[in-house]
């Protein structure tokens, strides 16, 4: 599968020139001309929208709020700009038409996207939709647009790893709810389906790289808007695949206007840590049992904090023979890191009349991570147009070219390269940037410099040895007709692709400790998915009072992915990375293909624009299901009642609606799971190649397709005149039909069955509250305020009657899992308690070490997902100036710090300074002794909170703890023995975007040659307000997968300052 560029780049140039020769063509009408002003200010308004109602044909006021447009005797035209009112407007024989539109903080006829692009005032739907303007992602100047949503819209969680900006992000809808699958919402980019897998962002209890995925790669600068469809009637048109909600994402076009606009955005941004090493001990240095190292082999413990108490004017050998001070050093792991950057350009073109739009852009993104040797770039291009012709044909289209290059993406969790893992276990006197001077010898070998520990390489080594490069090649397009029957009616085709290509390449130097003799990795990934769709619209007025609307279509949808693995090892030429250039190698190669056929309808009705019902119904042929299984047909009804209609007076209750839906939806399996899979192994036998079966699943034909049921009722309020707006939430769904892997015997020839088992439901309450307190016209002052709030509860109801847990993620230590567990909610963390009595107390035996229960005995110790979240917002405007603070927080879930456990087992943590100095002076004085420590009773050390059984097992009698034992035995128990002491609680609270914006008035504008000028200044993640938990951020998990709530070696995270600079003209 071979993406030809040459043909790519002819067809873009057709299709630019082709609506360039068609841009001027429009019929002939009378010229009408005025101006557009604010009535509470009079000052002109620039963009507003001016429309010829029924028609396509429109234009758009300029910076002084003049307009032209053509129109005839008869028709109407209609004024609109958001946050005023709409105006309609008759045209006579006048050809002057000036007017002064007024605010309209109601905002009644709000519109909004829902499922097919299709656009509807947000009053008639009977179902959650939150859009978030385009403004407020690109303000947020991030990477990746989808992080600024956090916070902003109720329920949807949002998280990233912390992999930086390269890395990928995951985000749930209404909680999870699905065992197996991912679930993560269908991304819909104007109207195409795009695919968010990722290429390898299961870090797991190993480690590994989070390489990405779709969504990441958005230019935040050319979306219009984002619209979230959160329950199944929101999204049940596009079937199976968006089961988990869907967001849709609307990309800017052109817009009607004189001659040709342009805009130029340029962000750049400053990023530090933000992660503080707080809870980190500077009393004891490297060594141990209290002992100064003296030589280069006590030296090696630079990873270990068990050694005597610094004192800066002792001299001792570091790892490589140099004598250093044996004294703190301040800062230590975050001077590792350095100052980020982000540097974003954009310019755009757009332009448009009564025929024919464009809109086309280019943007240049340049980052440097906090991790030394980490970069990104990416570059893309957008073209966006429209034509019409004939009055009934309108021909759009859009094509979307994405360029992204990764650099040294950072390791994660366990893997020997991860940086941040070998940072934590420094000990305080050991300055890390000895490290990088001394990494490799004159020859080019790698220094030891921990004890031979080779799954903690020098992170000096890992930034500067150790090369990974991706390339990232998308395009997402469409090519759509619509031809208009009559005024109802008329009918839309639609050709869209989504296709990418992935290359990876990680190579390891020789001497590299995990892999002396050199190793390399190349990944190449093809993926694409084309959809084909025909849709009938028909809109009526049937009666004065009563209208419908219908739609009804069909699709195609056909996606294929292409994998190629290579290996090599043991490099014959060094530094050379090609495969070619190592003794082994292996191969693998993989191929998939998938499409679903699907017919569909909706029905809208809406009566006295009071009362509205929708019901939609679609149908699925599934690729991945065999015949007989393979359709899945599935409803929904919704419908919605304005009583604010029936009020006489209006003056609190502005506006009132009730809403409720019912709807399900199905979904399918991942190919290849109904029947045994072949492949080739890389040896032959007397010269005919060797085959053999692939499943490690035994496969299932009567698979069945997963169900999701639901139910959703809400109301929307408005009071005061809108001043006060209420939306409020409440849903119930249940997912039946789990499609999983159940473990069986290997002595069956398969690790797993594949089975359809499993009900999970989710229910819970959204809340959004929104309120103007202050909006003063007069002195242009105004404070609006946004509250949204989510509470999901969700519970695993039903596994299978052979399983009662379902295995999410494994930690690599302590034997921690996460997992789905029948009666409890999804996500628990899982493993080994200490003892304890009936108080609570942990147990301690006649040692005096904590007594861990039985392996087999494993308990619920927290769980992984927040119980509830909420963002909270303040806007203050002034004229031109504005002021914008956002707060996320989150509560309620918990997190196993490895990280934390690590620092503990090393004695860096400061809670492993007590008992040291008692503990020595024992050990000194049984040595004076000359006693054996069998035979000594310790005068001092650690002593263990807790208490110690001297009854019975039958009659147990509990006092407390006086045992005195070795602190550094102690701690190294609790790492290996059980994860609970490490379990913390993960609520946070962040303030995660603070703004400030100037736009210049229009009488400066007015004398210079743009249309506006506005700056802004704009903070991320700027401080953790609240956290439970030292040394990492609450938000740390080494993957995006379903397994949430582990964290080890995560590196630090991220705040950003930055500036932003808005050019039209």
């Amino acid at each position: 599968m071979t993406l030809n560029f040459t043909n790519l780049k002819k067809t873009v140039l057709l299709f630019v020139l082709l609506t360039c020769w068609l841009f001027q063509a429009q019929a002939q009408r009378m010229s009408v001309s005025g101006k557009v002003k604010s009535q509470e200010d009079d000052q002109p308004l620039p963009g507003v929208s001016i429309v010829i109602k029924g028609t396509a044909t429109g234009t758009v006021t300029d910076a002084e709020g003049n307009y032209t447009i053509q129109a005839q005797k008869g028709e109407t035209i209609v004024f609109s700009f958001l946050g005023m009112k709409s105006e309609e407007v008759v045209v006579a024989d006048q050809t002057t038409i000036d007017l002064s539109l007024t605010a309209d903080i109601t905002n009644l006829g709000e519109v909004v996207v829902t499922a097919l692009g299709i656009k509807r005032e947000k009053k008639a739907l009977g179902y959650a939709v939150t859009e978030v303007s385009g403004s407020q992602l690109s303000t947020a100047i991030e990477v990746n647009a989808v992080n600024s949503l956090s916070g902003k819209v109720a329920g949807v969680d949002i998280s990233t790893p912390t992999a930086g900006p390269s890395g990928s992000t995951r985000v749930v809808i209404r909680g999870n709810a699905s065992l197996s699958g991912k679930n993560q919402p269908l991304y819909v980019i104007d109207g195409v389906p795009m695919d968010n897998g990722d290429m390898g962002s299961d870090a797991g209890m190993w480690g590994g790289y989070d390489l990405g995925n779709g969504i990441s790669s958005l230019n935040p600068n050319d979306i219009e808007s984002v619209s979230v469809l959160k329950g199944a009637s929101a999204s049940a048109l596009y079937g199976s695949r968006a089961s988990d909600g869907v967001i849709l994402i609307t990309t800017k076009s052109g817009k009607v206007k004189k001659g040709i606009g342009v805009e130029v955005t340029s962000n750049y941004t400053a990023e530090r840590v933000l992660s503080r090493f707080d809870d980190y001990q500077t009393t004891y240095g490297m060594g141990r049992q209290g002992v100064l190292p003296t030589s280069i082999e006590n030296a090696q413990t630079t990873q270990v904090a068990w050694g005597a108490k610094l004192n800066p004017n002792v001299m001792v050998p570091i790892y490589n023979g140099e004598m250093k001070p044996y004294g703190a050093v301040n800062n230590n792991i975050l001077s590792f890191f350095r100052t980020g950057s982000t540097a974003t350009n954009t310019i755009s073109l757009s332009g448009g009349t009564e025929k024919a739009t464009i809109r086309m852009s280019v943007s240049d993104l340049r980052n440097q991570d906090i991790v030394p040797g980490t970069g990104l770039r990416r570059n893309t291009f957008l073209i966006n147009s429209s034509l019409t012709l004939a009055d009934k044909i309108t021909i759009s289209g859009k094509v979307n070219y994405i360029n992204e290059k990764v650099d040294n993406r950072p390791a994660l969790s366990d893997n020997p390269n991860n940086v941040g893992l070998a940072l934590l276990g420094i000990a305080p006197n050991f300055d890390q940037r000895w490290l990088s001077q001394n990494y490799k010898d004159a020859q080019g070998n790698y220094v030891d410099w921990n004890g031979g520990n080779i799954y903690r390489i020098n992170p000096y080594w890992s930034v500067n040895e150790i090369e990974n490069t991706s390339t990232r090649n998308r395009i997402i397009g469409y090519l759509q007709l619509n031809y208009a029957f009559s005024k109802s009616l008329s009918f839309q085709a639609r050709g869209g692709t989504d296709f990418y290509s992935f290359r990876y390449t990680n190579f390891s130097p020789k001497g590299t400790p995990t892999v002396t003799s050199g190793a390399v990795e190349e990944l190449s990934v093809n993926v694409f998915e084309n959809n084909f769709e025909g849709l009938l619209k028909f809109n009526k007025q049937i009666l004065p009072e009563f209208s419908i609307t219908a739609y009804g279509g069909g699709n195609i949808m056909r996606s294929g992915r292409e994998n190629s693995t290579s290996n090599g090892q043991e490099i014959i030429l060094p530094d050379i990375h090609p495969i070619t250039n190592f003794r082994r190698q292996t191969n693998i190669y993989q191929l998939y293909k998938k499409q679903i056929n699907s017919l569909y309808g909706a029905t809208q009705f809406a009566y006295k624009d009071t009362y509205f019902v929708d019901a939609t119904f679609r149908n699925d042929w599934s690729s991945s299901l065999r015949p007989g299984l393979n359709s899945y047909f599935y409803t929904s009804l919704s419908g919605s009642y304005v009583f604010s209609n029936h009020l006489e007076n209006q003056r609190f209750l502005s506006f009132g609606k009730i809403r409720g839906s019912v709807a399900q939806v199905g979904g399918d399996a991942a190919p290849y799971q109904l029947s045994l899979n072949y492949g080739l192994l890389e040896f032959s036998h007397l010269g005919k190649p060797m085959g053999q079966v692939f499943n490690t699943d035994i496969p299932n034909a009567d698979l069945k397709p997963t169900k999701t049921y639901s139910y959703e009722i809400g109301t929307d309020l408005q009071f005061l005149e809108g001043r006060v707006r209420l939306d409020v939430a409440y849903y119930n769904a249940r997912t039946v039909n789990q499609i999983l892997s159940l473990k069986i015997p290997v002595t069956s020839g398969y690790n797993n069955a594949v089975i359809n088992a499993g009900q999970i439901r989710n229910k819970g309450i959204e809340l959004s509250l929104s309120a103007t307190p202050i909006n003063n016209t007069t002195s242009g002052f105004s404070w609006d305020v946004m509250l949204n709030y989510t509470k999901n509860i969700n519970e695993v109801e039903r596994l299978h009657e052979q399983i009662k847990t379902y295995e999410l993620s494994a930690a690599r230590w302590a034997g921690a899992v996460i997992q789905a567990r029948e009666g409890a909610a999804y996500g628990v963390i899982v493993g080994r308690k200490f003892k304890r009595d009936p108080e609570g107390n942990i147990i301690h035996n006649a040692a005096g070490f904590p007594m861990p229960t039985d392996a087999t005995d494993q308990a619920v110790l927290g769980n992984g997902v927040h119980k509830w979240m909420m963002g909270l917002s303040n806007t203050f405007k002034y004229k031109g100036i504005s002021l914008s603070a956002l707060i996320d927080l989150k509560v309620g879930a918990d997190i196993y710090s490895m990280s934390n456990a690590l620092a503990y087992q090393n004695g860096t943590a400061e809670e492993t300074v007590e008992g040291r100095d008692a503990w020595y002076a024992s050990e000194e004085a049984r040595l004076a002794a000359g006693v054996s420590q069998e035979a000594w009773t310790p005068t001092g050390g650690y002593v263990g909170k807790g208490v110690v059984n001297v009854g019975t097992a039958e009659k147990p009698e509990y006092v407390a703890n006086a045992k005195p034992v070795d602190p550094e035995l102690y701690w190294r128990g609790f790492l290996e023995n059980s994860p609970e002491y490490f379990i913390y609680d993960a609520s946070y609270a962040k303030l995660r975007e603070l703004t400030i914006g100037y736009t210049l008035p229009p009488s400066i504008i007015s004398k210079t040659p743009f249309e506006s000028i506005s700056v802004s200044f704009v903070a991320r993640n700027l401080f953790i307000l609240y956290s439970n938990i030292p040394n990492v951020d609450p938000e740390s998990g080494y993957n995006n997968g379903n397994g949430q709530g582990f964290e080890y070696g995560s590196l630090p995270s991220r705040r950003s300052f930055g500036a932003s600079v808005n050019l039209k003209f």
